[in-house]
């Protein structure tokens, strides 16, 4: 699919394909978003109530999967999927089936596998069955293969081997269920692992994976398993007032640094970190943390790590002025704690972030934009690191479209180009586009 350059040209590629009976006004002389992003349209996305996973397999190919609701629509409910080739070119495969789309989860891996984690849909059982099915990275599932009954919240990671790990929580039982998948085989049987009604997991290459939950009114509480070994104990740690309406996220970096970021909106929030030597250091970032990341499993912190096993975290803070921002902070031994501001632009509110080939990394946010005819919109921007230091954040939608909250970013591996999946209104609905940023520098 051809790209373009014109911001007129680029606008109208962009928008067109909502199925939506809306007509842009757009002035000759709009000026052009920055010179190093172009937009992608993706066809027939009208409906999306909110974007889920955006990545990559090996052979550079994206899936994007939102959930959806459209009424008139036949369900008006649904689960939207849509495939990047690596030229570029957005095709929509048909929705997912058989699943609650609010629940679904879908990890990339290997060449051109994915894994579909979500409940099953409702039916005359009633049985609210958590479900896993295998599928291909052009958005095609087999058979849905039941993991429990009666499940309430889950969730997943895997990494490139195929290997994966799901949690989940049961309906009239205090415990965090697990079960582990090994490449080419069925996930293993679950297993109890912890009490708590919150988690999350994390994986990283080679296999180690971490269980954070909060343990308790007042502690969170976490499990390692080093590849090749079993889990190890639970340990407690990060006492705060309480741990109601706390949510978590994890990563595991290449070294087998586990950090598992926690919090709630206008809450404190922050960071605790876990090194080879066992002991989890736990850090406040906000005493008042900002508006959550959008998604099923959104958390008011995200953490990262760098293909060199660097961590970070950021998150929707405020700066002295009382100024809504984003920052980002490195986190482990001997990183400083201070933040580094990347926008205090109105309304600011973290989205995504996501690390790529050569140590870079992209975070994106959504925030007020002014224009020449309206005193704003709501745009989405992002900021790339390469080589060590940000660049200047840009705007990747054109100024007259408005943009709704939560867009995804994720890194093509084959040319390291960053790819960030858009929500945007179209007169009352809300469809998805794409900006694609520069590809990675030569050398």
């Amino acid at each position: 699919m051809r790209r373009t350059t014109s911001s007129f040209r680029r606008t109208k590629r962009w928008l067109l394909p909502a199925l939506v009976p809306v007509t842009l006004a757009l002035a000759p002389g709009t000026p052009a978003v920055a010179a190093t992003w172009t937009l992608e349209p993706i066809g027939a996305s009208e409906g999306v109530a909110g974007l889920h996973d955006l990545s990559f397999d090996a052979q550079g190919r994206g899936l994007l999967s939102w959930s959806g609701i459209l009424p008139g629509r036949t369900p008006p409910v649904f689960g939207g999927l849509a495939s990047r080739d690596p030229a570029g070119g957005w095709q929509r495969p048909p929705d997912l089936a058989g699943v609650e789309p609010q629940t679904a989860q879908i990890h990339l891996y290997g060449e051109s596998r994915a894994l579909l984690v979500a409940r099953e849909a409702r039916s005359s059982t009633s049985l609210r069955r958590l479900a896993v099915a295998e599928g291909q990275s052009d958005g095609g599932f087999g058979a849905l293969g039941a993991l429990d009954d009666y499940t309430v919240d889950s969730w997943s990671a895997a990494n490139e081997l195929g290997q994966a790990i799901i949690a989940w929580t049961k309906e009239r039982s205090p415990f965090v269920r697990v079960s582990e998948r090994l490449p080419g085989q069925p996930p293993s049987p679950p297993r109890d692992l912890a009490i708590a009604a919150s988690a999350a997991v994390a994986m990283n290459a080679r296999g180690d994976r971490v269980l954070a939950f909060t343990a308790g009114r007042r502690h969170l509480g976490a499990r390692v398993r080093l590849a090749g070994r079993e889990w190890g104990p639970i340990v407690r740690f990060g006492r705060m007032t309480s741990t109601a309406g706390v949510r978590l996220s994890a990563a595991v970096a290449r070294n087998g640094r586990v950090v598992v970021t926690w919090g709630a909106v206008d809450r404190p929030c922050g960071v605790s970190v876990c090194d080879g030597d066992g002991r989890w250091r736990t850090r406040r970032l906000e005493r008042r943390c900002g508006p959550a990341a959008v998604g099923p499993t959104a958390a008011p912190v995200l953490p990262l790590a760098d293909s060199g096993g660097a961590t970070y975290v950021a998150w929707t803070g405020r700066v002295r002025d009382g100024r809504r921002a984003v920052k980002f902070a490195r986190v482990g031994p001997g990183a400083s704690r201070r933040a580094l501001v990347l926008s205090r632009r109105r309304g600011a509110v973290l989205d995504d972030v996501a690390s790529g080939p050569d140590r870079t990394l992209a975070v994106t946010w959504s925030a007020a934009r002014q224009t020449a005819r309206r005193r704003f919109v709501m745009a989405t921007f992002a900021a790339l690191r390469r080589g060590g230091a940000f660049g200047v954040a840009d705007p990747l939608t054109p100024p007259t479209v408005t943009v709704a909250r939560g867009s995804r970013v994720a890194f093509q591996p084959l040319t390291g180009e960053p790819v960030v999946a858009v929500p945007f209104f179209v007169g009352r609905t809300v469809a998805v586009g794409a900006a694609v940023g520069p590809p990675a520098p030569a050398g």
